[in-house]
């Protein structure tokens, strides 16, 4: 080969030959040559003149072109196998000459009338991959053609080619007028759209444009993607932003400027990395960026070296930065390409405040914010609407923020969604008005559901995939009826039609396995991992997860787990039968769902300090107990976790009798032989925290108003864990009672009216605690755990789902310990304090703006109970008078104060006293609900998730 005649540059390759050609000239030699000199004459070698191609080479029944645009290349294969269709029409089968086209892009060297090299040769074995009328193409050449062609693409993945050393990504596009859409569905149903479908992602173009902006511009920020649950941000950021970082285009139809940004000129070859939070959000920052190339997460290098970084980020001896270092690094002895640039997508960013400990979620939002100051990371994360205040809580990550709102898709981009798909796959909606009514109607429940959007895909996909079986290309409702939110519970129902025996089994799997209680009482999805269950169960949910059922979403986390959940929370709302069994089993998946995040709070915990992150007391003996009962239904992880707490409690009790003597170690004796004797437990309790402590009656007499007394032991100056900080209120005079013109006035809380307190008593600073309740269960003063172990923690949280009834035992034992008079307030002793001297609707006045200054409710809640004291006191110093939770009081309930005492004393006559008041509202509550006035009642044995109380002492006059 002469050096001088070789010429070597980059060039769009089309190869092309006749499927079944050595059939046809079996069958018909003469005609077939005749067949293929007037294909070429009157079509081929006109196509590629007319798209400025060069012939390379012709190869009897095939060609090679050359083309200086990839447009051009694509644009010549679509019309002629378009333009071969139409010539075909009238053909016999056995006859039809039918071309199967492969295109790539690539490095070509030109040596006098031949070609050679890669390029040359993909191009050849794309076109073997190819479908008879069909085209196959290279990912090179789908990033080139992206956004300026609408084209029906399959993605059939990495393929390994004859003599091609490395996998190459293909995509297979149909030309066949109102075929593609047997072979391609553009919907995703209920999981979000991933770059590979972003052919199909429509409706978003303004999002996409206005990220892709704050990506350019703003290099050094995290792009935050704020929207409901549901709205699609999963899919803006990885069909919509992701796509056109990879392609370099902007979307579709956008108006966008046709000169790419500067600043994202090298994004093709950018390294995208993509996250969910979880538990541990640090570990998967480690895991996706040390992923090992071959995927093999059971390596045990692997492994240790993940465990090194994760132990050395979280001890503040590495950063994000040495992160970048060693995995470009690595990139470089695998002899791969250079990394400039990392894109990292944070995937549900509320898992950082539900999910993850406040340790490595503190960790976790330090090390990105450093990071971002490196030039080489870019970030996008997508945060749900409703954790935007635990953002802005987050001071390093909110600093380094740029916010993106995604509000729910309106109709018109709604109906955009629903019809092009189709259009673009040659299939089309049973009547013009089908596609409009489905937007309109998804429109309309978008603003009572934030699951509309992905129920909307989930139905399309349910018809297409309908429409492929029938084989007629057209879009039909199911039924004739478009109820998205029936869709799922359809297909439940239609399931057990099918599988009358598998009830049992799917109430198994869907209640014990994948539904959690929240806090609020209601069910919520919960992943569980493929360990939990049986090879047949794991085979049913593989059954559930696919074709018709669809029901179930499977999947593998970073570090390689395989999981099941379900595939949209809709279902626990939806299906009937569901929640029929998750209330019969709601009383342990909300003790479960409290366990694992102990569970968790203690895995998160140093070693040093884990035997104090271990169940004590009443948490452990109702784990014991529900062991006992239950061990088929809980997960080896918490067995174990048990089985730890108990051996723990087994060290502290032989430690104490070992260390505590006379007395008290005969006491300690005592409750080991008899544990549930209450004499004893008392006297334990007595004689460690409470002797010496209860005021005497000159030191009660001295007590002036806003002083504070303790009649335990306290924890640290400011707290105990054995019993409340009390206030002492002053006598006084106030109307009880809201005007009839206050915001939100209920008719109950009139008629207004005067109400004398006669001397002082005393209140809790804040409410009673899970500290405080839990020492009463563990010494013999109250039978009920309380709430049970919740995710919100114990410790400092409010005592929750308590009754009045508990409550009442909660007082007694702490008057029989200490000799003192407790007791619940009165419900005007309570508003009295309440208002701390205002005639307001709150404490510190009328304007709600302040509210969030002294209370937490629904507005900044994030929908739970907080620990006490977060928030200002009133001018008497008491905490969380407003919101956190409802407070009972020893009043009885009445519909108004027609009658009511006016000395301050609890009202208990005339009513029934099955309901009693309670006050303050809660996290949950709305502003007006927790004003000075407000008042509800509830019955004296109901527990709630929003429920605890406060207690009040006799002052001795």
């Amino acid at each position: 080969m002469a050096s001088e005649r070789v010429e070597r540059r980059l060039a769009a390759v089309l190869a092309a030959d006749v499927a079944g050609y050595s059939r046809l000239v079996e069958a018909d030699e003469d005609g077939t040559l005749a067949q293929w000199k007037d294909h070429w004459s009157a079509i081929i070698e006109p196509k590629i003149r007319e798209h400025h191609g060069r012939i390379a080479k012709i190869m009897g029944d095939g060609v090679l072109v050359v083309f200086g645009s990839v447009i051009d290349a694509l644009r010549c294969a679509i019309e002629l196998q378009r333009g071969m269709l139409e010539r075909n029409a009238a053909v016999p089968e056995v006859k039809k000459m039918e071309f199967r086209i492969g295109i790539n892009v690539g490095d070509i060297i030109i040596d006098g009338n031949e070609i050679f090299g890669d390029g040359v040769n993909i191009a050849a074995r794309l076109e073997a991959l190819s479908r008879p009328n069909g085209i196959c193409i290279s990912e090179a050449v789908r990033d080139q053609v992206e956004g300026k062609l609408e084209l029906a693409m399959e993605d059939i993945g990495f393929q390994r080619l004859k003599n091609i050393s490395r996998p190459v990504r293909v995509y297979r596009i149909d030309t066949t007028p109102g075929k593609s859409w047997r072979y391609v569905s553009p919907y995703r149903g209920l999981a979000a759209m991933e770059e590979k479908d972003s052919d199909y992602f429509f409706g978003r173009a303004r999002e996409t444009m206005e990220v892709l902006d704050a990506v350019a511009a703003s290099p050094n920020r995290l792009v935050v993607l704020i929207g409901n649950s549901g709205v699609g941000k999963s899919s803006l950021a990885q069909a919509g932003v992701i796509a056109a970082l990879r392609h370099q285009a902007w979307p579709q139809h956008s108006g966008a400027p046709d000169r790419w940004p500067p600043r994202l000129a090298d994004s093709r070859h950018w390294h995208f990395l993509a996250i969910r939070p979880g538990a541990e959000p640090v570990r998967s920052l480690v895991e996706v960026f040390l992923a090992p190339s071959p995927p093999n997460q059971t390596d045990s290098a692997w492994v240790n070296r993940c465990t090194e970084w994760l132990d050395g980020l979280l001890a503040k001896k590495f950063t994000l930065s040495d992160l970048l270092d060693q995995t470009g690094g690595r990139h470089v002895d695998l002899q791969q390409t250079e990394l400039s640039t990392f894109f990292l997508y944070i995937d549900q960013g509320e898992e950082l405040y539900v999910r993850a400990e406040e340790h490595e979620r503190r960790r976790f939002s330090e090390l990105l914010a450093a990071g971002l100051g490196d030039k080489r990371l870019r970030a996008v994360m997508s945060l749900r609407a409703d954790f935007l205040g635990e953002l802005q809580k987050d001071e390093p990550l909110y600093d380094v923020s740029r916010k993106i709102d995604v509000p729910p898709l309106r109709e018109l981009q709604l109906r955009e969604l629903v019809s092009r798909p189709a259009a673009l796959l040659g299939a089309r909606f049973e009547s013009d008005s089908l596609a409009a009514n489905i937007s309109h109607r998804a429109a309309e429940d978008s603003t009572k559901d934030a699951g509309a959007l992905p129920l909307l895909s989930y139905l399309l996909d349910d018809m297409w995939t309908r429409m492929v079986e029938r084989g007629d290309g057209i879009l039909r409702p199911p039924e004739g009826v478009v109820e998205l939110a029936r869709v799922l519970v359809q297909r439940a129902e239609a399931f057990l039609v099918r599988n009358p025996r598998a009830e049992e089994k799917l109430r198994h799997i869907f209640t014990l396995k994948l539904a959690t209680v929240r806090e609020d009482g209601e069910p919520a999805r919960r992943r569980a991992w493929r360990s939990e269950f049986s090879d047949k169960e794991w085979q049913l949910v593989s059954e559930l997860a696919d074709n018709p059922n669809r029901l179930l979403v499977t999947g593998s986390s970073e570090a390689g787990g395989t999981y099941a959940e379900v595939a949209h929370e809709t279902i626990f709302r939806q299906w009937g039968r569901l929640r029929d069994w998750i209330g019969a089993e709601r009383e342990f998946l909300a003790w479960r769902s409290g366990l694992e995040a102990a569970r968790r709070a203690w895995h998160a915990t140093p070693d040093p300090s884990k035997h104090g992150a271990a169940l004590m007391g009443l948490a452990l003996a109702q784990a014991r107990s529900w062991l006992a009962k239950r061990p088929e239904d809980l997960p080896e992880p918490d067995r174990e976790f048990i089985a730890k707490s108990l051996r723990a409690a087994q060290r502290r009790t032989r430690r104490m009798q070992a260390l505590i003597g006379g007395l008290v170690a005969v006491i300690v004796a005592g409750l080991a032989a008899y544990e549930n004797e209450r004499p004893l437990k008392y006297a334990y309790f007595w004689l460690a925290y409470v002797r010496g402590h209860p005021l005497n009656v000159d030191d009660e007499r001295r007590l002036k108003p806003s002083e504070s007394f303790w009649e335990c032991a306290r924890t640290n100056e400011k707290y105990s864990i054995y019993c409340p900080e009390m206030v002492v209120m002053p006598a006084g005079t106030f109307v009880m009672g809201s005007p009839e013109d206050e915001n939100g006035r209920s008719d109950d809380e009139g008629p207004k009216h005067g109400v004398t307190i006669p001397r002082s008593f005393a209140v809790s600073r804040f409410v009673v605690t899970f500290d405080q309740w839990d020492a009463c269960v563990s010494h013999g003063g109250c039978t009920l755990p309380g709430a049970g172990a919740s995710s919100w923690g114990r410790g400092k949280q409010a005592a929750i789902n308590v009754s009045w009834d508990d409550a009442q035992q909660y007082v007694s034992w702490l008057s029989a310990l200490t000799g003192q008079a407790y007791r619940l307030l009165s419900e005007a002793e309570w508003e009295y304090a309440a208002r701390a001297g205002t005639t307001t609707a709150y404490s510190f006045g009328d304007d709600t703006v302040m509210l969030g200054d002294y209370g937490w409710y629904s507005g900044n809640s994030g929908s739970q109970a907080h620990p006490i004291g977060e928030k200002k006191p009133n001018a008497l110093g008491l905490y969380d008078m407003h919101g956190n939770v409802w407070q009972w009081v020893e009043d009885c309930y009445h519909e108004d104060y027609k009658g009511a005492p006016d000395n301050g004393s609890a009202w208990k006559q005339d009513a029934d006293c099955s309901s009693r008041v309670v006050r303050g509202g809660s996290w949950g509550s709305n502003p007006e609900i927790l004003r000075s006035a407000s008042r509800f009642g509830n019955p004296s044995v109901g527990r709630y998730f929003t429920l605890g109380f406060r207690v009040g002492r006799t002052l001795k006059p």
